[in-house]
């Protein structure tokens, strides 16, 4: 996620949201950690490990030299890969530093408590496990890791995407699919990414939910999101939450044309400078002109209607009914480490 230019109430405001999605991995089980261990009061969520893992096994600066050389030297004789290591080393002083990585060894509570993830380090050459409370690093697996199994990774796979590799996968989706995404989500999954969309510089919160009971005020609001994310070229995010507007029969109708058009939901539809013309005021334009740059793209997200991280036939139905041209948008899932942690606990108790 894209945090670092945010004023820092907004930084606030936006972590709190995101932590609220479920980071502490390891509450499963509710285990308590003494305090004597000096760890952290939560756990890390699975990509800030995996990040750190890429981080910690990048090769040195000295094994990067040292491979350079070995390449450089493929054709020669090992006596002169040491003299031109030695040379640069300690002659020039330019590269390689003689550096080591330092081993403070792994904390013998990480194999009492916690838990212990499995990642391919920097080269992707092999896995090494990293624990989610002091984030040791190991190449051998740790007695107290517990690996999922087939059934358990096909069920987080059917999750969809993790949430924050959404707006990733939302830029995939349009780019590459040509296609507006309609996004999935649990309650808290939705509302920490609401957060994110109004925050992120790179995006524009839509609140379609206020159009529960269309009104003037809540359409205008609407248009301006609209006309603001074309100038900005941002991620506009149609918002419904729980709230599923009818925008066919009530919202996207000829008396609203110049308010909420129908061509948002088609994909490239907002590209037509007509369309542009009708929704831009006088004040808005840009020497006369209702620009749409580059980065401008659409998605939709709608919240859950079951405890299930499902939505019901009833609601698919809806969707067809009440959003224009669904049937050609691409359908998103996504899930959060709660909706993991509990999906996984009713499977492993038989519900």
């Amino acid at each position: 996620l894209v945090l670092a230019e945010l004023p820092s109430h907004q930084l606030d405001q936006l972590k709190s949201a995101v932590a609220a999605v479920g980071t502490a991995d390891a509450s499963a089980g509710d285990e308590e950690i003494p305090a004597s261990w000096g760890w952290p009061k939560e756990p890390l969520d699975p990509e800030a490990l995996r990040m750190h893992v890429l981080e910690v096994t990048k090769p040195t600066q000295q094994e990067a030299w040292d491979d350079a050389l070995a390449a450089r030297s493929i054709d020669g004789k090992k006596e002169d890969f040491v003299e031109e290591k030695a040379f640069a080393n300690l002659l020039l002083n330019k590269e390689g530093t003689g550096e080591q990585k330092k081993d403070r060894g792994i904390d013998h509570h990480a194999y009492e408590k916690g838990k212990w993830y499995r990642f391919l380090n920097f080269k992707g050459d092999c896995y090494v496990y990293v624990h989610n409370y002091t984030r040791d690093i190991t190449a051998t697996r740790p007695e107290n890791f517990a690996e999922l199994t087939e059934e358990e990774k096909a069920l987080i796979k059917k999750l969809g995407v993790y949430i924050k590799e959404l707006p990733t996968e939302i830029e995939r989706i349009y780019t590459k699919e040509r296609a507006i995404p309609v996004i999935y989500g649990s309650q808290s999954s939705c509302e920490a990414m609401k957060t994110f969309f109004h925050y992120n510089k790179n995006s524009t919160l839509l609140d379609a939910s206020k159009l529960k009971r269309v009104n003037s005020g809540a359409l205008e609001d609407c248009r301006r999101a609209m006309v603001w994310s074309m100038k900005l070229g941002t991620t506009l995010c149609i918002y419904c939450g729980d709230v599923l507007p009818d925008f066919l029969e009530k919202i996207c109708i000829s008396k609203y044309k110049d308010t909420f058009p129908l061509s948002l939901f088609m994909y490239g539809g907002m590209e037509n400078d007509m369309v542009r013309e009708k929704i831009f005021r006088d004040d808005e334009k840009e020497a006369g002109q209702c620009p749409i740059r580059p980065g401008f793209m659409v998605c939709i997200m709608i919240m859950y209607d079951t405890m299930g991280l499902q939505m019901s036939s009833m609601r698919k139905e809806e969707l067809v009914g009440k959003i224009p041209e669904f049937g050609r948008m691409q359908e998103i899932r996504t899930y959060n480490d709660d909706d993991r942690i509990k999906a996984l606990a009713e499977m492993r108790s038989g519900k």
